[in-house]
């Protein structure tokens, strides 16, 4: 089984990323390969996020037909 790691984690590698990407000895070849990892992080944090929303957007629909306002 797949161990994921959270948004905040994949924010912080992608931080690290970026880091290592503007240090002056990088080389292109290395460069490359950081730019490919750094968007595989950016799309599962899209596709995180992309879940929460859905999920979020589900609890709404429910509060809805139950007539909740969110204030009680």
């Amino acid at each position: 089984m797949e161990n994921k790691k959270t948004i905040e984690q994949n924010f912080e590698e992608i931080e690290t990323i970026i880091e290592n990407m503007q240090k002056e000895d990088v080389t292109l070849e290395k460069s490359f390969e950081l730019y490919h990892q750094g968007l595989k992080l950016v799309k599962d944090c899209n596709s995180q996020i992309d879940h929460i929303e859905k999920q979020i957007q589900i609890i709404n629909e429910e509060q809805d037909e139950k007539g909740y306002d969110g204030f009680q």
